[in-house]
């Protein structure tokens, strides 16, 4: 069930009982845990309903800007509803992985990473396009740009790795979104915490507005992995030439093995 804030209450109206006991008693109470945020997802224990989706569409952004060196660029988001939409289903999905036993654990994180893996294979069944699946890989980098908080939906390592591991007309070819899991989850390279956080805080140093002293070999030994993850994300916003000066003056070239959007793109039939 997918509910709008602003006709929320008619929405739940047409809840069963059943389910809408399981969901906060006051409008109120929506409000606050909604935040911010553009949408979120509420799991309940039903046989048709898996839950409500609750969106807040003026918070979903239309479009992201980031200071790089000084210069404000910025990316507009396309679809971003949808995407959104199918982001918060990913939850439910992931969850419905957990209880089947297809998976053993659900982390935080994990919850985000399925849920965008989820986003990925609709986007590639729904368009038959590429297209917004890198979009929402230049959006999570954008948004660990803007607030190294976003590290907890960066997902960006698990995107590269299924964008480079995948052809559109592989990912078409699942059927089912489990099918997709089937065949990517024992393949895929994940990361410890402690290297998240490694991975944080140079992301804070690199992009934080304050004065900071200079440390140019400042987790030196993570700064490739990174200027991998954010090169396709960097080439989108400023071009091939300027990209490469950025990430040679931050001391992340990562090298000639990097899948750009354009690439992957322009293999599509």
């Amino acid at each position: 069930m997918i509910c709008d804030l602003d006709s929320l209450q008619s929405c739940l109206h047409q809840l069963p009982s059943s389910v809408r006991h399981q969901l906060p008693a006051n409008l109120s109470e929506f409000n606050q845990i909604l935040g911010q945020r553009g949408a979120m997802v509420m799991p309940v224990e039903d046989r048709s309903i898996a839950g409500l989706i609750l969106t807040s569409p003026d918070n979903i952004p239309e479009s992201l800007s980031v200071n790089l060196s000084g210069s404000i660029v910025s990316l507009n988001l396309e679809n971003q509803r949808q995407l959104t939409l199918w982001h918060e289903m990913g939850h439910l999905e992931a969850k419905g992985l957990l209880d089947s036993g297809f998976i053993d654990e659900l982390t935080p994180y994990m919850h985000e990473w399925l849920a965008d893996c989820y986003l990925a294979w609709r986007v590639a069944q729904e368009t038959g396009s590429l297209e917004l699946i890198w979009q929402q890989y230049h959006r999570r980098n954008l948004d660990l740009m803007q607030n190294v908080t976003a590290m907890s939906h960066w997902t960006v390592p698990i995107l590269s790795q299924l964008l480079n591991r995948y052809t559109l007309e592989e990912l078409m070819a699942f059927e089912r979104f489990s099918d997709l899991m089937d065949d990517i989850l024992p393949q895929l390279a994940l990361l410890e915490p402690d290297s998240l956080d490694e991975f944080s805080s140079l992301v804070h140093r690199t992009f934080s507005t304050e004065v900071l002293q200079p440390l140019p070999n400042y987790m030196f030994w993570r700064k490739p992995d990174l200027g991998r993850y954010l090169e396709p994300t960097l080439i989108k916003l400023l071009g091939n030439i300027a990209a490469e000066h950025w990430l040679r003056e931050q001391n992340m070239l990562a090298g000639n093995d990097v899948l750009t959007e354009k690439q992957s793109v322009q293999a599509e039939p």
